[in-house]
């Protein structure tokens, strides 16, 4: 009987996964129920014992997620599990672990939800003998589940754990391949990887059924502060807020920016200096003449959509020992594209006037006509020449800054050389040079350079004297005035973009890795000390904490010392 008893609990306990501790709760008692006094004839019916087990005295145990820590039920509960059950990085079922690994996969490498209809299927032909394999139940449907709701929740949990105890900032901009959202990233540091880390935090929904194309500074605002708030992060937290410079995020009244500042006071906000650059170059370049771009747009359109055409094109380009390149075209959402258009029609030139001078002649189109006269205009290509110069300068300022690396304390030296250096070109020296850059004003007329005197480049100094520009006269003063023009704006929206005298951004190069550890540089300033920095960073450190600031002073102050002090051969000694 008491065997019957073991049997029975033994297949119930596999089957609902109990442990083994309530096992031996039921074994205890049916071994009393077995020396008790009563008749137990009734207990070797099957009825009987289902109804017994069924009482109150008898209750399923539920199952509980610390089983599977115990060292004594652990071995023994695992390879029976048919379920999954998640607590920290626990998952119980080797299956269920196995999706989560593929969604995982697919999500890292941008794969398409609709492969995972083909890729379980795939994974149970190539690996039969493997039970894994043949319980993998995933489809595009459950990837996507898995992604959002088990990777993307535990992520965004576990991040939400860092952020409310640790200082941050906040980057948003709308995205470009969903309509209607923003984009939310934080920027904090990691004590774990010892880095700075961009990290993506949500997706706010700008338009809704409830608020359908309105998407106001306060509507974006509370957005964000929800988005936080709901997972307990602390507004006093955010130190920094980033975005682009449109007047809903940055105007001076009644933005997302000021709202912030109200909110969080101390808060230090900043507009990318990425898209600033690129909205400087772009209105630079409404100064020069429209045919520079039409002609660049008119040469992509009239051969992207021929085959025939590239071949072409391509016979001319072998005939002139030019690589076989293709035309790129000017794009309105890629960050100063132009650049990379005019040095690619510069390299192709030649073989571009011979097969439009054969197109033009064969087939007389309005098309190609434009484009034939724009190929033959001296003034165009010295307006190119001159492009392939000024925008270098701003394609290289956004480089550096699009980095991972932490260059913030490198921003105010790189926008003063950019903005001296375009300055020089059409402005006196002397002007430039000792008059404070706040102060500077590019328009004026007593400090502009001559037509001769101005820098455009060596390609545009090279053919500036070739006899059929100088034939026109009048077109060549009306060039000299459009590249005069070119430098004066992007000069004026830099300073408009940039406050040349800011207060905090011009003191992050003492904490530049090279300066903080160089005793030639400290000597070089004097009266040198993180206390001014910090008192205009309240939110990072409050300025009635003397004693905080005093401490880090210090450790900044012994940094060098201690530096010097270290072994020349420390990266030899283990």
């Amino acid at each position: 009987m008491v065997l019957n008893l073991l049997v029975m609990y033994v297949s119930d306990l596999i089957v609902t996964a109990v442990t083994v501790r309530v096992f031996r709760v039921f074994c205890n008692m049916a071994s009393s129920s077995s020396q008790s006094k009563r008749g137990n004839e009734d207990m070797n019916d099957l009825d009987t014992i289902v109804q017994a087990r069924n009482s109150r005295k008898h209750r399923n145990q539920k199952f509980l997620l610390e089983w599977c820590k115990d060292d004594e039920l652990r071995d023994w509960l695992l390879p029976d599990m048919t379920f999954i059950k998640l607590d920290a990085n626990i998952v119980t079922c080797k299956w269920s672990r196995a999706e989560i690994k593929i969604a995982s996969f697919v999500a890292e490498h941008n794969i398409s939800f609709l492969a995972t209809d083909h890729l379980t299927e795939m994974l149970k032909v190539c690996f039969p003998d493997s039970n894994i394999a043949k319980n993998l139940a995933m489809k595009r449907t459950k990837s996507t589940a898995i992604i959002k709701n088990v990777i993307g929740l535990s992520h965004k949990e576990s991040l939400a754990v860092t952020l409310r105890k640790t200082k941050f900032s906040v980057l948003t901009d709308e995205s470009t391949d969903i309509l209607g959202q923003l984009k939310l990233h934080v920027l904090y540091f990691d004590e774990k990887s010892g880095h700075v880390e961009s990290v993506f935090w949500d997706l706010h929904k700008i338009y809704d059924s409830s608020n359908p194309g309105n998407a106001t500074a306060e509507h974006i605002y509370n957005g964000l502060m929800n988005s936080l708030t709901s997972f307990d992060i602390s507004k006093n937290n955010i130190i920094g807020f980033g975005s682009d410079g449109c007047n809903v995020m940055m105007g001076e009244n009644n933005s997302v920016a000021t709202r912030f500042k109200i909110n969080c006071p101390g808060i230090y906000v900043i507009t990318c200096v990425c898209h600033s650059a690129h909205l400087c170059a772009s209105e630079a370049c409404k100064e020069l003449p429209r045919s520079c771009e039409d002609m660049a747009r008119n040469i992509y359109n009239f051969l992207k959509s021929s085959s025939k055409r590239q071949c072409n094109l391509q016979m001319f380009q072998t005939y002139l020992n030019l690589k076989p390149h293709k035309i790129l075209h000017p794009s309105q959402t890629r960050w100063l594209s132009l650049n990379s258009v005019v040095e690619r029609l510069l390299e192709q030139w030649d073989a571009l006037k011979l097969y439009f001078n054969e197109t033009f002649l064969s087939d007389r189109l309005i098309s190609s006509e434009h484009i034939y006269l724009a190929l033959h205009d001296p003034f165009v290509k010295l307006y190119y020449y001159f492009l392939d110069w000024a925008l270098p300068k701003f394609t290289r300022f956004n480089q550096y800054f699009q980095t991972q690396q932490v260059v913030i304390t490198d921003l105010h030296d790189k926008i003063i050389i950019l903005y001296q250096d375009i300055l020089l070109c059409f402005l006196k020296r002397d002007y430039v040079m000792q008059t404070p850059l706040d102060q500077i004003n590019p328009k004026n007329g007593e400090q502009l350079l001559t037509d001769r005197q101005l820098y455009l480049g060596a390609q545009v100094i090279e053919h500036i004297d070739d006899p059929c520009i100088v034939a026109q006269s009048a077109r060549r003063k009306k060039f000299f005035d459009r590249c005069r023009k070119f430098l004066q704006t992007s000069t004026i929206e830099l300073k408009k973009r940039y406050n040349m005298a800011d207060p905090i951004l011009s003191k992050p190069q003492i904490i530049k890795q090279s300066n903080a550890l160089s005793m030639s540089f400290r000597e070089s300033v004097k009266g040198i000390s993180l206390v001014p920095l910090m008192k205009l960073l309240p939110c990072i450190i409050p300025t009635n904490d003397v004693k905080k600031m005093q401490l880090i002073d210090d450790q900044w102050r012994r940094l060098p010392l201690s530096i010097a002090q270290l072994p020349e051969n420390i990266e030899d000694e283990k």
